[in-house]
């Protein structure tokens, strides 16, 4: 049986948004088997992407540390240690391997493990051409350019597949937690998870802001409860400093103390999650969480939304209300903080856009073309320039036949 890999090296919100192109890739070709290469840290959620068949486990840490030596003394001796490390990751030779970030380290892999690469470049790991879909990421990244095709969907353009016309969900994992935090999840609701960093600084809310989100929405629902979620402990604790010790009892700190499995099993138990644009939050989305993400500094809801439908994202604009086409480092002087909790708590439809200064509220759908967000009280439904743009690019994989809704 022929067997292909994928290979994403990035991090964990980047590995979520290639699930759809590993299902793309699976609804292609059933017969296929397909193989994952991610980092180390990531392959419990690699594991639990439908469709994958092995995980291939990528040591950053290792490949760094080779790459740091060889920039000043290259030798055979890097290069038997690099070769000897990827022949260990597979016991065979992979047909096709597609490249979806463009990293130097990770076409490298896929040309010592497959007999054809596929992705980011036309003519090898050396080579500077980028394809079509490639181009088109790194152009919007660098010019600020607002785009209506999802980065999810644009992974599926880097490996020749159509959109799988609906938002995959990951597999289940135990749903058993450590005994301290079984609980969670179990009384009380509803149960709201907050997401309390960012992978960037400036896209980190600030700590007195999400103290005065977790107040409002404790008083707004007397028996809600919130967890605290993400790496950043110490973000955590100046949250929980901050609240009142009335409330104490009814906000879960599990900040620094989760594995990614336990991550899974508490987004899964979670009625509602809240964030910025940062992988847990992604994360959730993936695990059939609604999400309600703040987008602000440089991140774009069309681009990097949290993907499926129904989720909700307040993008900040700049003063010219453009922050939701032209990617700018926007900071808000406002959070919409009782609109979200309003949207909690009541349940609202948001039939006319709450009048939020500085922000604009979109939701999230999916159809043949993509994930895509669409305004709240706006005039408009799907946006057009994602078939021109899949048209423009792709065009022998879009006949009329290969794109269909599911």
């Amino acid at each position: 049986m022929a067997r292909t890999l994928v290979v994403q090296l990035a991090r964990l919100g980047d590995l979520i948004q290639t699930i759809p192109a590993i299902t793309a890739l699976k609804m292609a070709d059933q017969t296929r088997g397909l193989d994952l290469l991610c980092p180390s840290l990531l392959t419990p959620i690699g594991r639990l992407i439908p469709g994958v068949d092995r995980v291939l486990e990528w040591d950053g840490t290792v490949w760094h540390r080779w790459a740091e030596e060889a920039s000043h003394d290259l030798s055979p001796a890097h290069l038997e240690q690099a070769t000897k490390q990827l022949e260990a990751l597979a016991s065979h030779q992979y047909e096709t391997a597609y490249v979806l970030n463009h990293h130097r380290r990770a076409l490298l892999a896929a040309s010592l493990l497959a007999d054809e690469v596929r992705g980011s470049v036309l003519d090898g790991p050396l080579g500077t051409t980028l394809s079509p879909w490639a181009s088109y990421v790194r152009e919007v990244a660098l010019t600020g350019r607002g785009s209506r095709v999802h980065l999810a969907d644009a992974f599926c353009g880097l490996c020749g597949v159509p959109p799988p016309g609906r938002p995959p969900v990951l597999k289940q994992s135990s749903p058993q937690l450590p005994l301290p935090l079984e609980p969670i999840g179990r009384r009380g609701e509803p149960w709201v998870g907050l997401i309390v960093g960012a992978g960037a600084a400036e896209r980190l809310v600030p700590t007195e802001t999400w103290k005065t989100w977790v107040v409002r929405f404790l008083e707004a629902a007397p028996a809600g409860r919130v967890v605290l979620l993400g790496e950043e402990r110490e973000r955590g604790r100046r949250i929980q400093d901050l609240l009142p010790s009335s409330l104490l009892g009814r906000v879960w700190d599990v900040t620094g103390r989760t594995s990614l499995l336990d991550l899974v099993t508490i987004l899964r138990r979670c009625h509602s999650v809240i964030g910025s644009d940062t992988g847990p939050l992604h994360l959730a989305a993936a695990v059939g969480v609604k999400v309600i993400g703040w987008y602000f500094a440089r991140a774009g809801v069309h681009e990097t939304g949290p993907y499926g439908v129904g989720h909700v994202v307040w993008q900040a604009e700049d003063s010219n209300g453009e922050g939701h086409r032209e990617r700018t480092n926007v900071q808000p002087v406002r959070w919409p903080i009782e609109e979200t909790v309003g949207l909690l708590v009541q349940g609202q439809q948001f039939k006319i856009a709450p009048r939020v200064p500085g922000w604009s509220v979109w939701v999230s759908h999916c159809d043949q073309w993509g994930g895509y967000y669409t305004e709240v009280g706006g005039r408009f439904g799907p946006p057009l320039e994602r078939e021109h743009l899949w048209r423009a690019l792709s065009p022998s994989i879009i006949d009329g036949s290969a794109v269909g809704a599911t």
